[in-house]
């Protein structure tokens, strides 16, 4: 590319009649001048590596042929990455030597795109010297390449990398650009039978994907899972994570993503949690209760009483239902209990202080009507008092008080197999629709249902929002995916699973920081309830 000039008029002092000049080399042709005056900008080099990020600009200041000395100069840069975005390159200032010449390196040029490196003449005062309104300057452009590869992490899925034979555990593989990232490729090798996954990251320049992966129930214990991930970036760099190995071992029911433990508290059998559905923790007395349908004392249906210190179930149960007991909760204060008994019953039991136990159920529904005629869980407002689920009517029911009357239809739109009920910290209501896996919110005014979490979702169940705590999971709705044997968390950005279980979860409850969690009978083994402490 050739070096251009133009003269204006006479010259009133040395070095203030060099003419605006744009040049990418130092072949110099005049413009109708014998003795042309400039600046001359060069760029070594002008294809810039991004992992290097450097460039050496030489500027050369002539008057008649004749190199100027001691002539101030101003570098400055103008910068744009390929997604369009201007980054900011420092200034240089300098003088010429005895040759006329002035060099300089620009850094910070690590992001792909081009720009324009400008050399100014400055006179004494550092402004920049101007000829009839135009700057005496050069100018040179350049490109930067990316070659720099993408940051590749596996996150540990677990506490302590141990995983249980039929649990599902959900991966995640973070990778950081700093132009952006394409795709993310994983592989589970090992006992978990080669899984392979790519997904295409759209771009982003921190992006976290998560891979499920599925521990076979007959896989071998030891460090027999690794874990592999490889990303490459909009420019075709790749670059791999280091390997993570998952081991296996049997004695594992539950496992936790790191910053929570979850152990095992109770163990069902067949006279209790032979086939529970519903679990709650009363504010009075701190105990756990839990919906059964088991045989025994709760004669098929029966509230049975947990002890959270340690897990032992009460001899004693608290009511005997008539149906399927589906639902258990409390209201704020946990002076009353609810329950829903299916078919067509919500009940109520009173807290006696004298006694420290919850007595006299009531039924608080005009059965006749058969309304509620399915209830699952249930939830208690201050307001609005008991809103439960319904089957059979396909919506939220919301029942004032216990008086014998009819429940009102709270979500105006119908729903299909709705199933557990939680209340949001605003007062908004969630529910599962078991056949949809999807999880609605319903709008306590209006009753408007809208999609709140349809992210592969598999049969959600009970719910429970988490309000406030120091977790990453904090003020996040709670969903028991009885399909993909997880707990996990409304709260994206791949943070998603809060614990892994080789049992179908139903239903969580949450109090002083310790979510618990019942499961019903799988995996040869009865209902169970898991403390996951960390919250």
């Amino acid at each position: 590319m050739s070096l251009v000039y133009r003269r204006h008029g006479s010259r009133t002092s040395r070095g203030l009649g060099i003419a605006l000049v744009i040049a990418t080399s130092a072949t110099i042709y005049g413009c109708g001048d014998p003795a042309p005056d400039g600046v001359l900008v060069e760029l070594s080099p002008d294809l810039i590596s991004s992992i290097d990020g450097t460039t050496t600009v030489r500027a050369m200041v002539i008057e008649e042929r004749t190199p100027l000395e001691n002539q101030p100069v101003r570098v400055s840069v103008a910068y744009t990455d390929r997604n369009g975005v201007e980054h900011a390159v420092d200034p240089v200032d300098g003088t010429t030597d005895v040759r006329g010449a002035f060099e300089a390196t620009i850094e910070g040029l690590t992001w792909e795109g081009t720009g324009t490196v400008t050399a100014e003449v400055l006179d004494a005062s550092g402004q920049p010297v101007a000829i009839d309104g135009v700057g005496v300057a050069g100018a040179a452009t350049f490109a930067v390449i990316d070659r720099t590869p993408p940051q590749v992490e596996i996150l540990p899925p677990t506490t302590d990398l141990h995983v249980g034979p039929g649990l599902p555990i959900d991966v995640q593989v973070r990778v950081q650009d700093e132009i952006g990232v394409a795709e993310i490729f994983f592989e589970a090798d090992g006992e978990a039978s080669r899984q392979r996954s790519t997904v295409v990251a759209s771009g982003s320049t921190d992006a976290t994907v998560t891979f499920r992966v599925d521990v076979p129930n007959d896989a071998n214990p030891g460090p027999t899972i690794t874990l592999y991930a490889l990303a490459s970036d909009l420019s075709g760099n790749q670059a791999a994570a280091e390997p993570v190995v998952l081991i296996v071992d049997p004695a594992i029911a539950i496992a936790t993503p790191p910053g929570l433990d979850g152990a095992l508290i109770t163990d069902g059998t067949q006279q209790a949690l032979d086939d529970p559905r519903a679990i709650a923790v009363s504010p009075m007395d701190g105990k756990i209760y839990v919906a059964d349908n088991s045989g025994g004392a709760c004669n098929g249906a029966c509230i049975r009483q947990i002890d959270p210190a340690d897990g032992s179930v009460s001899a004693t149960v608290v009511m005997v239902g008539q149906g399927d007991l589906e639902g258990v909760a409390f209201d704020q204060t946990g002076a009353n209990l609810y329950y829903s008994d299916r078919q067509d019953r919500l009940g109520r039991m009173a807290w006696n202080a004298g006694t420290m136990r919850y007595e006299n159920a009531t039924i608080c529904n005009n059965v006749s009507a058969q309304n509620p005629q399915s209830p699952y869980h249930l939830v208690v407002d201050p307001t609005l008092g008991v809103v439960v689920a319904d089957d059979d009517r396909q919506r939220l029911l919301q029942l004032p008080d216990c008086t014998q009357a009819q429940p009102t239809s709270l979500s105006n739109q119908g729903l299909d197999s709705p199933r557990g009920v939680a209340r949001g910290a605003a007062g908004e209501f969630y529910v599962s629709d078991d056949n949809r896996d999807t999880v609605y919110k319903v709008d306590r005014t209006t009753g408007a249902v809208t999609s709140f979490e349809d992210r592969n979702l598999n049969q959600p169940y009970g719910l429970e929002w988490l309000a406030g705590g120091t977790s990453e999971f904090a003020d996040s709705l709670m969903i028991a995916e009885r399909g993909d044997r997880l707990v996990v968390s409304s709260r994206g950005d791949g943070t998603r699973a809060v614990a892994y279980l080789r049992n179908n979860p139903v239903d969580v409850a949450i109090a002083g920081g310790t979510m618990y969690i019942l499961t019903r009978p799988s995996a040869n083994n009865r209902g169970r309830v898991f403390a996951v402490t960390g919250f």
